[in-house]
C-alpha cells in the first residue's frame, strides 16, 4: 500500500504521473489498479496540457479510453453532484424532418452523461451524436448551468462516440477552459469573451484509417507474397494510390508521428501547393475534376455511402464562443443565492447532521463544485460582480438603479422588486452535426418565466413565420440573437421588464430634482444677500449709537432688535446653504447611473467583439465549401444593429447624466 501510494503521487519532471504513462504504453492491468486508488487525480495535466485520457488516445488505447471515460465513474460524484444531476435537466432538440417541426426531449443531466442503456449495460442511455436518429440531421445539447464538470464530461462523450481518434481537434476543445478567469471570489470564475475556431479532422480519414489498419497487404512497406498473383516488390507508401491517398487527405499517419495531419491544416495546405488555383473559392470543386481521372477514383467509390456523406459535409474546424449578455433576477432570489454560496464556501468536509441535505437542486448544484479543487461552476452574477470581480459587492448589489427605481415611488413599486444580472453563454460547434450550449437558469426557475432564455430558443426555432433552421450555423445565430437582444425593447410589452426604461426614469427624475434643488439654492442665497443688507445697515447705526454715547437700553434694545431679526432670519436660508446632504445624494445617484451605464455599455461591447468574431468564422467555412454567405451576413448585421441601438441609447442616457453630475 505505501508504494501505492507514493507511486500515486509520483511525477515526473514534464509533469506525467504514473497513470500518464500506464495509458500511453497500453498497461490495462495498472490502469486499472490505480483507478482502485480513492484519491487518484484522473485528470492531472502534464506540460504538454495531455490528461491521462488524451494519452491513452493519441496511442490509440482505446481498451483504456474507455476505463478512464468520465462514465465509467460515477462513483466518483459526490452525493451532492450526483443528486444535482439527477435534479436538474438537459434539453435535447433534434433538428429534421419530424412533422414540420424540431423534436425537443428533456432528459436529466445524469441520464445524459451517465445513464445507461436498460437492456444493455455496457452502452450509453443517451448519445451525443445524433447517429442513430433517421431523421435528424442535426442535434442541439443544452445544459442547464455553467458547470465545467458538465461540459467537460459530454464533450469527452462526443470524443469517444466518435471513435477518440480527432486527438488534437479535443485538445483545442479543452484549450478553450484555459481562458478561464479565476479569482479569490466565487463571482470571480468567469470565462473571458473570445469567439475562437480550432482545427478538427475530417470523420472520414478516422473510417480509412481503420480500414488500412486491417488491410496489411496495402500498409506494410515490406515486400509482399501472393499466391496465385503476382509479387509485389516495391514498398507500398511509394505506389502512387498510396501518395494519392495522403494527398487527398482519405487517409492520414498516426498520432504518435504527425500530430499536424490530425488537425487537417497540412493536408489543406499540400493540396493547394499541389494545384495551381490563385481562388481557394475553386478549390473544392477543381478537386473533384482532378480526382475523377485517376485510379484514386476506386478507392473512394468503395467508401459507403454513410461514410461519403460524412466526408462531404464535414466541418474542418470546431467553434467555441464565450458571450456575457444581461438577464435579470428578483432580489430576494439574488439573497438567497448569496447565502448558500456562503453556507457552502464555509461547509467542512464533516457537517453537521441537519446540514448534510441541500433543500433544492440549486444549494445541491452549488455545494458540488463552488468549493471543491477545481471550482468548476461559474455562478451568476449580479452587473456590479461582473464589471468589479475581485470585491465583495454586496452593499452595491442592494442599491441598482432599477432596485431603487422599484422601492423608492410608491407609483412603481414591484411586488418582488428586481436586479440586474450579467450571465454567461457557452456554445461549441462541434462539426456540422452537434452544437452545445450552457448557460445558467434563474434560482428555483419559475414555470411561467418571459424572459427564460431557452423556451424563447425553442420557440424562435420552431417558429411558423420564420425560415426553418437547416444548418448547426443558423441555430448558432438564432441563439446569438436571443441572448444579445434579451432586453429589446421592441420585443417585449411588459413594462416590469424595460429594464432601460428605468433608467429613463431615474435620469428623469434626477433632472427634476437638480432643478429644484437649484431653485431653492438660488431663492436662499437671495434671501442671505437680503439679510446681510440689513445686518449691515444694523452695525452701522449700532456703531454710530455707540460713538454718540447714548444710553445702554437703546442698545440693548438694538441688539435684541437685532437678535430677534438674526434668530428669525436664520431659518430661511442658513439651513439650506450649509445643509447640503441632497445635493450629496443627487450626486451619488448621478454617479451610480453613469457608473451601472459604463457596465452595461461593457457587455454590448463585449457582445459585439464576439459577434463580429463568430461572423468571421461561419463565413469562413462558408468560404471554403462555396456557399453563399449573404443570408448569414444579414443574421448577424441584425444583431449588431440592435446592439448598436442599446448602444446609442446607453450613451445618450450617460450624457444626460453627466450634465447632472456636473452641474
Amino acid at each position: 500500500m505505501p508504494a501505492t501510494r507514493a507511486a500515486r503521487r509520483f511525477q515526473l519532471l514534464n509533469g506525467m504521473t504514473p497513470l500518464h504513462l500506464a495509458a500511453q504504453a497500453g498497461h490495462t492491468d495498472v490502469v486499472q489498479c490505480l483507478l482502485e486508488q480513492p484519491s487518484l487525480r484522473r485528470r492531472t495535466r502534464d506540460t504538454f496540457g495531455s490528461t491521462p485520457f488524451l494519452r491513452a488516445a493519441q496511442f490509440k488505447r482505446k481498451d483504456i479510453v474507455q476505463l478512464l471515460a468520465p462514465f465509467n465513474h460515477v462513483e466518483a460524484l459526490s452525493a451532492d453532484a450526483e443528486g444535482a444531476c439527477k435534479a436538474f435537466d438537459a434539453t435535447i432538440v433534434d433538428f429534421g424532418n419530424f412533422h414540420n417541426e424540431n423534436r425537443v426531449k428533456k432528459v436529466s443531466v445524469y441520464e445524459l452523461l451517465y445513464g445507461r442503456d436498460p437492456k444493455n449495460p455496457r452502452k450509453q442511455a443517451i448519445t451525443t451524436l445524433p447517429t442513430n436518429v433517421k431523421a435528424s440531421e442535426f442535434r442541439w445539447i443544452h445544459l442547464p448551468a455553467n458547470n465545467m464538470a458538465w461540459v467537460e464530461a459530454l464533450m469527452t462523450k462526443s470524443f469517444i462516440e466518435e471513435g477518440a481518434s480527432d486527438v488534437e481537434g479535443f485538445k483545442g476543445l479543452e484549450k478553450s477552459f484555459a481562458h478561464q478567469h479565476r479569482g479569490q471570489r466565487p463571482h470571480s470564475h468567469f470565462m473571458r469573451p473570445l469567439c475562437q475556431s480550432t482545427p478538427r479532422s475530417l470523420r472520414g480519414n478516422d473510417e480509412n484509417e481503420k480500414k488500412e489498419e486491417n488491410a496489411p497487404p496495402e500498409k506494410s512497406p515490406l515486400p509482399q507474397v501472393v499466391i496465385n498473383g503476382p509479387v509485389v516488390t516495391k514498398p507500398a507508401e511509394f505506389s502512387p494510390t498510396s501518395l494519392k491517398k495522403r494527398e487527398t487527405g482519405l487517409s492520414k499517419d498516426s498520432y504518435s508521428q504527425d500530430d499536424d495531419s490530425v488537425s487537417g491544416r497540412k493536408p489543406k495546405a499540400r493540396h493547394k501547393n499541389s494545384t495551381n488555383n490563385k481562388s481557394g473559392k475553386d478549390t473544392p470543386k477543381n478537386d473533384r475534376n482532378k480526382s475523377s481521372g485517376h485510379g484514386t477514383d476506386k478507392h473512394a467509390r468503395s467508401v459507403t455511402p454513410h461514410l461519403a456523406r460524412d466526408m462531404s459535409f464535414a466541418a474542418k474546424c470546431n467553434i467555441c464562443v464565450f458571450m456575457p449578455y444581461l438577464h435579470f433576477e428578483t432580489a430576494q432570489s439574488q439573497q438567497k443565492m448569496q447565502q448558500t454560496i456562503k453556507q457552502a464556501e464555509t461547509f467542512v468536509s464533516a457537517p453537521q447532521p441537519g446540514l448534510t441535505r441541500a433543500s433544492t437542486k440549486d444549494e445541491m448544484l452549488i455545494r458540488a463544485h463552488i468549493n471543491s479543487s477545481t471550482a468548476s461552476l461559474h455562478v451568476r452574477r449580479t452587473l456590479d460582480q461582473f464589471f468589479y470581480p475581485n470585491i465583495d459587492t454586496e452593499t452595491r448589489d442592494g442599491d441598482q438603479v432599477v432596485y431603487r427605481y422599484q422601492t423608492r415611488w410608491t407609483e412603481h413599486k414591484a411586488k418582488d422588486p428586481k436586479i440586474f444580472m450579467v450571465d454567461q453563454l457557452w456554445m461549441w460547434v462541434l462539426g456540422k452535426n452537434l452544437i452545445v450550449t450552457s448557460f445558467p437558469q434563474r434560482w428555483e426557475q419559475p414555470k411561467n418565466d418571459p424572459l427564460n432564455v431557452l423556451d424563447g430558443i425553442i420557440e424562435d426555432i420552431n417558429s411558423k413565420t420564420r425560415e426553418p433552421v437547416r444548418s448547426v450555423y443558423e441555430l448558432a445565430t438564432v441563439i446569438t440573437a436571443r441572448c444579445s437582444g434579451m432586453f429589446d425593447r421592441h420585443r417585449m410589452g411588459d413594462e416590469d421588464y424595460q429594464f432601460l426604461d428605468m433608467f429613463e426614469s431615474c435620469i428623469g427624475t434626477a433632472t427634476d430634482r437638480e432643478t429644484v434643488l437649484f431653485r431653492e439654492f438660488n431663492v436662499a442665497s437671495a434671501q442671505a444677500s437680503e439679510w446681510l443688507k440689513s445686518h449691515r445697515r444694523m452695525k452701522r447705526s449700532i456703531v454710530e449709537n455707540i460713538s454718540a454715547k447714548e444710553d445702554d437700553s437703546p442698545e440693548g434694545k438694538g441688539d435684541g432688535e437685532g437678535g430677534g431679526e438674526k434668530e428669525e432670519s436664520q431659518p430661511l436660508f442658513v439651513d439650506k446653504l450649509l445643509d447640503i446632504g441632497q445635493e450629496t445624494d443627487l450626486l451619488a445617484e448621478a454617479k451610480d447611473i453613469r457608473d451601472e451605464l459604463n457596465m452595461i455599455r461593457t457587455v454590448l461591447e463585449y457582445q459585439k467583439q464576439v459577434l463580429q468574431d463568430l461572423q468571421d468564422a461561419i463565413c469562413e467555412i462558408y468560404y471554403d465549401e462555396n456557399r453563399s454567405q449573404n443570408d448569414i451576413k444579414k443574421k448577424f448585421r441584425e444583431q449588431q444593429r440592435n446592439i448598436d441601438m442599446h448602444s446609442k441609447d446607453v450613451d445618450r442616457m450617460d450624457k444626460q447624466t453627466e450634465r447632472i453630475y456636473n452641474s
